[in-house]
């Protein structure tokens, strides 16, 4: 009974080591010291007694530097708000050195939290030395979002492009060797970090704004540089990309550079969006070569890209957008009913384009004179009834009232021996059956 006590014990005991993450010394005489030391750091700490609390944290760190990573945590916080309140500007720098050695120090002695906390270091940095015109500070912050980016990759915190971008135009700014490419290179990896992070948002259903407005800043950032315009695409980046239709990096370059230039009437830039697409399917893309091809009067081409922005369009929005694009080229063609089944299904997908859709239905039936094979005025006119049905889903009363003025006459129904109400088969395209109505004006 006894040792299952004592092994419960040492189980409980264990457990509570492992949540609290403290390594205390073998030795009684050292592990008392630390958790005096501990206790008394802490209290402090929390009581918001910072002085007190910084000469247990130097006791701790020099003499119990594996203690616990808390140590470190808390010790940061303590001296962020040492530099926040500091009156001075010797005072504030001594703080942001010493948050970034206890970064340091953390990172050294618990090497697995570097990855997910060097862009907070980062972030730290970037408060204390952007406004900091020496060489030496501004290479350090770049270095430090560069090292963010290796070890966070697209999974870091979506505000880190920001940062890195207003201190890579300040370096470019500043004159510390960096280059345009290197610059560019910096934008690059800013951007796709953003998109991916408005990707990953909007597949959990989140709001964008707050991302939307990094990537403008980014994006604006680059811009007021001028680095970038046509012909310097077309001599450094297209020859390349011509060698190597296939370099996924290099298309993403051309793609984002031309488009933010304007440069997006040219070959090799649809070469570039096409190599985009292959690579990352992304809706804007392929709805914008569907358009290019579609102001070319190249439906084939356009239709294969307004299909391709249907099949990864995550928004029904944009689903339906493409959708009607492909309904008003099956109608530019003559293929009516192929525009009548896709205008349908875009309502499905996207019921604000109810009214827009079913009058585009209606015209095509109002304007079908190839239908009439006239035979007989009634089931010519019977036309006119679908077109009203349809005007009607749409909710167009204007229209619905012109196609009720060509429904058959009362005469025309009795002459040919029906009556209200029978059902008439209109063929052609149409295949519908109506119950026959008459004209308003015939009672």
């Amino acid at each position: 009974m006894r040792i299952k006590f004592l092994l419960t014990l040492i189980i409980i005991t264990s457990g509570y080591s492992a949540m609290a993450q403290f390594k205390w010394p073998e030795d009684p005489e050292k592990r008392s010291d630390a958790q005096t030391k501990w206790t008394l750091f802490s209290d402090t700490e929390k009581a918001g007694n910072y002085d007190a609390a910084k000469g247990h944290l130097a006791y701790i760190l020099e003499n119990y530097p594996e203690l616990s990573e808390s140590t470190y945590i808390k010790g940061i916080a303590i001296w962020d708000e040492s530099w926040e309140n500091g009156k001075t500007e010797a005072e504030k720098d001594a703080a942001a050195a010493k948050v970034m050695s206890l970064y340091d120090m953390r990172f050294k002695t618990y090497p697995e939290s570097k990855k997910d906390n060097i862009g907070r270091q980062a972030i730290s940095a970037y408060k204390y030395y952007i406004k900091d015109k020496d060489p030496e500070k501004t290479k350090y912050l770049l270095d430090l979002f560069k090292l963010t980016y290796e070890l966070e990759g697209n999974e870091g915190f979506y505000s880190t492009g920001r940062y890195y971008m207003q201190t890579a135009v300040l370096g470019y700014a500043r004159d510390i060797g960096l280059t345009d490419e290197q610059l560019l290179d910096i934008y690059n990896r800013c951007t796709e970090h953003i998109d991916y992070q408005i990707q990953k948002a909007k597949s959990q259903n989140k709001s964008t704004k707050s991302m939307d407005a990094v990537k403008e800043f980014v994006d604006k950032k680059l811009a007021d540089l001028n680095l970038i315009d046509c012909n310097f695409i077309v001599e450094k980046l297209v020859p390349e990309f011509k060698a190597n239709p296939k370099d996924e990096e290099l298309a993403n370059k051309i793609f984002v550079y031309a488009f933010n230039g304007g440069c997006t009437d040219a070959d090799w830039f649809i070469d570039a969006a096409k190599t985009v697409l292959e690579t990352k399917p992304q809706y804007g893309i392929a709805n914008m070569l569907g358009s290019t091809y579609l102001k070319e009067k190249d439906y084939v081409n356009a239709k294969v890209y307004y299909e391709k922005a249907i099949e990864i369009a995550e928004d029904n929005t944009d689903k339906g957008k493409a959708m009607k694009q492909i309904v008003l080229m099956e109608r530019l063609e003559g293929n009516k009913a192929e525009a009548r089944k896709m205008a349908i299904a875009a309502v499905e997908i996207d019921p604000t384009l109810k009214e827009e859709m079913y009058t585009l239905i209606g015209d095509m039936v109002m304007q079908s004179n190839e239908c009439n094979q006239e035979k007989s005025q009634v089931d010519d006119r019977a036309r006119f009834i679908v077109a009203y049905d349809y005007y009607m889903k749409g909710g167009n009363q204007l229209k619905a009232s012109q196609a009720k003025s060509q429904f058959p006459s009362g005469g025309e129904i009795f002459t040919e021996g029906k009556e209200v109400g029978d059902s008439v088969t209109v063929g052609c395209w149409i295949q519908q059956s109506v119950k026959l109505q008459k004209r308003p004006d015939q009672q």
